[in-house]
């Protein structure tokens, strides 16, 4: 089986946005475009780079939705949501943009050729993933060079593709992926594919050239770390990987050697081996059949034991309950071989009662929290890989439907907010409108009435109807009286009475009449106009307040409009959501459907080894008794 490494698996969205963002246009736009446009442009910006923001912060869902929102560069956006998809795991769906956009000619075409690279990639492994071999060969032959840091994927995954028919060896490959991560993947497929060829010499020159790759420097002290600004990086710089790959080189290693019959050299490096490594079970599988070849039967019983403690879930470990028993009898040590096989006997009642209490199925609680599952179920969705892929698949689902269940708040939030603006639009335009209406025609007839009182006055100078409280009255009754006497002295001086004393009397008074109207009335008309400009002021009022009601039944539609819209998400969204638990109970029941298969064919493994175990008690005890007989 070749090795597939881990980094090419692994994303590599954060170079796709270090391209998406340095290639965004840096020249003046022609002064023919409309502005619409530029701040089309400047929007769309804006929402890649929050998009790359929430990237960054790992929130991949809130990114997802930030680019939804940019309409501009089709291209770009469709690579960087592919991404974002996978990193939230979903292939399915990366894939169908993928290949969406890679078969567009117009829209691939506006791509960079590192990110079409990237895409045809990406799009290439998970169609090798999917066991379509021909697709993936068909997109991974249309990269187009140089490929850059890209050429360790293509060659891992050329060598994928082409395995068991991988490529022999050659020196070059060390300078030509120089620097790359995927380098140590690449030469142990190398190494795998000489050892197929039976020819283990090479296979381990070209480990041990690989281990000094891998080898790092111990750390520098003060002086010559102020002085190796130029010091090479090593090659891994996770040391977990590095580790790992350590150890799976180690254990490679002594395989070659064990094909190579060295078993005291093999034994030399297993006992070496790391006990804390992932593949601690594989190499103690190893360890244990070098050791039986070797005849180190105190050490193959200790390494046996430990087996069964460390391991009580692996078949190896049912294995050594046996072979416990078997090396004493091999050794001609009945009575030891017989407790042995009798303590296997009960090892083994012992797992398959263990067996049953595991055919109860997974919840999905349980996944989300391990610590209840059984010792079980989790060194089974640790080891298979089938399991594993779908629990955490599974774990995706659920992440996705807690960030849709916030999306989903956010958006009945929405719909709280538009239906209160709707209530409170509708009590204004129910209550404040008619009220509004009825002070409005109030005012309009009292303006209307002061404006035809003013216009009176001003044809009649001496009317009354200026004068409005008693002191007005009182002077239009001294007008009336002074009138009267100006008719009787007239009358007097037909008749040829001397009046002029009379008359110059009521000249006196009818000037200090004037001169008191004069002196009020433009006090009055002061008032009337202040009364006039208040009466104003308060209609304009009224009828601002009425055009803003007004105003407010338009967008009263506008706000029903959004609360359809609201109500269209909504529904798209639950549909969402219900798809979501059906793909989660379809994962879920895969998941159970494996593990209950795996459970069926360890009880069956054991039943057959506690059947074996039953024999060689019989055996063995029949030796006993033979020998005891032999003795009497």
């Amino acid at each position: 089986m070749p090795f597939q490494g881990s980094k090419l698996a692994t994303s590599v969205l954060a170079l796709w946005l270090l391209l998406f963002v340095t290639t965004a246009p840096v020249t003046a736009e022609p002064a023919a475009l409309e502005s619409t446009a530029a701040g089309s442009l400047a929007q769309s910006e804006k929402q890649y780079r929050l998009a790359a923001w929430h990237f960054y912060q790992e929130d991949y869902y809130q990114a997802l939705l930030q680019l939804s929102l940019a309409a501009d560069e089709p291209a770009k956006a469709s690579l960087f949501q592919a991404g974002l998809l996978l990193q939230l795991d979903m292939p399915a769906a990366t894939a169908n943009l993928l290949k969406r956009l890679l078969n567009d000619q117009t829209l691939s075409g506006k791509l960079p050729r590192q990110l079409r690279n990237i895409a045809l990639l990406q799009f290439s492994r998970y169609q090798y993933e999917q066991q379509h071999t021909e697709q993936a060969r068909y997109y991974l032959n249309q990269l187009s060079p140089p490929l850059a840091e890209l050429a360790g994927q293509a060659e891992l995954l050329q060598q994928l593709l082409n395995w068991p028919a991988t490529a022999a060896s050659e020196g070059e490959v060390f300078s030509r992926l120089a620097g790359q991560s995927e380098l140590p993947y690449v030469v142990i497929n190398q190494i795998l594919a000489l050892r197929q060829q039976q020819q283990p010499a090479q296979a381990l020159a070209l480990l041990s050239q690989l281990s000094q790759q891998l080898q790092v420097e111990p750390q520098a002290g003060f002086w010559q770390r102020l002085f190796s600004w130029g010091a090479a990086e090593p090659l891994l710089s996770d040391a977990t990987e590095r580790e790992a790959l350590a150890d799976y080189l180690h254990l490679l290693k002594a395989g070659l050697l064990v094909d190579q019959l060295q078993w005291a050299d093999a034994q030399q490096v297993l006992s070496e081996f790391a006990s804390s490594s992932v593949l601690t079970l594989s190499a103690m599988i190893l360890y244990r059949d070098v050791l039986t070849e070797n005849r180190q039967i105190p050490t193959l019983l200790s390494l046996l034991q430990q087996l069964i403690e460390r391991f009580p879930y692996a078949p190896a470990s049912w294995l050594a309950a046996h072979q416990l028993g078997n090396q004493f009898e091999r050794a001609l040590a009945q009575q030891d071989a017989l407790a042995a096989y009798r303590w296997a006997d009960q090892y083994y009642q012992q797992q398959l009662a263990a067996n049953s209490d595991h055919a109860s199925p997974v919840q999905l609680g349980q996944l989300a929290d391990p610590a209840g599952l059984s010792g079980w179920q989790r060194y089974q969705l640790r080891q298979q890989a089938s399991l594993f892929r779908l629990n955490k698949q599974l774990a995706s689902l659920q992440q996705l439907q807690q960030l849709h269940q916030q999306r989903l708040s956010q958006i009945e939030r929405l719909n709280d907010v538009v239906q209160i603006k709707l209530v409170q639009q509708q009590q204004l335009l129910t209550s404040t409108l008619p009220g509004l209406t009825a002070k409005q025609q109030q005012l309009q007839q009292q303006a209307a009435q002061l404006n035809s009182l003013i216009a009176a006055a001003a044809q009649q100078p001496m009317a009354g109807q200026l004068w409005l409280d008693d002191t007005e009255q009182h002077f239009a009754q001294l007008q009336r009286m002074l009138g009267r006497a100006e008719e009787r002295v007239a009358a007097l001086t037909a008749a040829g009475r001397d009046v002029s004393q009379a008359a110059e009397r009521l000249s006196r008074l009818r000037g200090i009449l004037q001169w008191h109207y004069q002196y009020n009335s433009a006090e009055r008309r002061w008032q009337l106009t202040k009364q006039q400009q208040q009466l104003t002021a308060e209609l304009t009022r009224i009828n601002d307040a009425l055009v803003r009601l007004t105003r407010l039944d338009g967008k009263t539609e506008r706000l029903l409009s959004q609360q359809q819209q609201l109500a269209t998400l909504t529904n798209r969204e639950n549909q969402f959501t219900a798809g979501l638990a059906t793909q989660q109970q379809q994962l879920l029941a895969q998941l159970n459907q494996g593990l209950q298969q795996l459970r069926q064919a360890e009880h069956a493994q054991l039943q057959e080894m506690r059947r074996l175990n039953t024999q060689a008690i019989a055996r063995v005890m029949e030796q006993v008794l033979l020998t005891t007989q032999e003795g009497q």
